[in-house]
């Protein structure tokens, strides 16, 4: 098995892959050529399927299949990865203002991305061997903020208010974090935010930012965070107000949990 090279920022010690993919990775390696691609072209494969591989060992051969020069298998890789992500990309994408056309570049460019990593030799892309949804993610929200960014200024030509421009930014925030992903990996690339959080901030923010419920209301047969946390709007408001001021101030690198 090839050995990786990248670096953590934090101490410098080399990342390593999750058991489980280097299991895999050892599994499909010993196999004959033949078994081996039919192996990883597997598709349609749902998510209890114990067989099923994971996205990062899909990505560490369609890496060794074109370093090795065969670009055709490496495609073909691709094309299973693409299969798997499309429904979360298209869940994260709907949470958006984007119009359809954006949405669509959106997607274009990620898996551009995407494969510019993955034909990528340097240490860099390695991190798509270890954490391939959260890298996924990254580029996604990138790409999205910087379209709404486009669109906000479109829509509100001139200079923006730095309260609207503070409150975009807490919004755009509030939803990478509260963002459950597809997988474990996701979720835990922001758990030391969610630690800064009481039980009230942590819960308003995922009824509003996942479920997607108002903060209250007048219908009594609609759920809402205030109905569901036994208190009033305000509360909620004042719940959301504490949870940015702590989130905007960790991002900032003002706060540790």
């Amino acid at each position: 098995m090839r050995p990786l090279t990248r670096t953590r920022r934090d101490n410098g010690q080399v990342y390593t892959r999750e058991r489980e993919v280097e299991a895999q990775v050892r599994e499909i390696s010993r196999l004959p050529a033949r078994q081996r691609r039919e192996r990883l072209l597997m598709k349609g494969q749902v998510w209890t399927d114990s067989a099923r591989l994971r996205e990062e060992t899909l990505v560490y051969f369609a890496r060794e299949f074109a370093a090795h020069g065969d670009e055709n298998t490496a495609w073909q890789i691709i094309e299973v990865l693409v299969e798997r992500t499309a429904a979360h990309i298209q869940r994260k994408l709907a949470r958006w203002r984007l119009t359809s056309e954006d949405a669509d570049d959106c997607v274009r460019d990620l898996f551009a991305a995407v494969c510019d990593a993955l034909f990528d030799r340097t240490p860099s892309a390695e991190f798509w061997e270890v954490r391939f949804w959260v890298c996924l993610d990254r580029r996604l929200w990138n790409l999205i903020e910087k379209r709404q960014a486009v669109a906000d200024t479109e829509m509100n030509p001139g200079d923006q208010a730095e309260d609207g421009e503070e409150e975009r930014d807490s919004d755009r925030l509030f939803g990478r974090i509260a963002d459950t992903g597809a997988t474990p990996q996701a979720l835990a690339e922001y758990e030391e935010a969610l630690r800064l959080l009481n039980h009230n901030e942590r819960t308003a923010l995922y009824l509003i930012y996942v479920e997607g419920l108002p903060e209250e209301s007048e219908d009594p047969n609609r759920p809402s965070v205030a109905r569901a946390l036994g208190v009033t709007g305000r509360s909620v408001r004042n719940y959301l107000r504490r949870a940015k001021d702590k989130l905007m101030a960790w991002e900032r690198g003002a706060l540790t949990a």
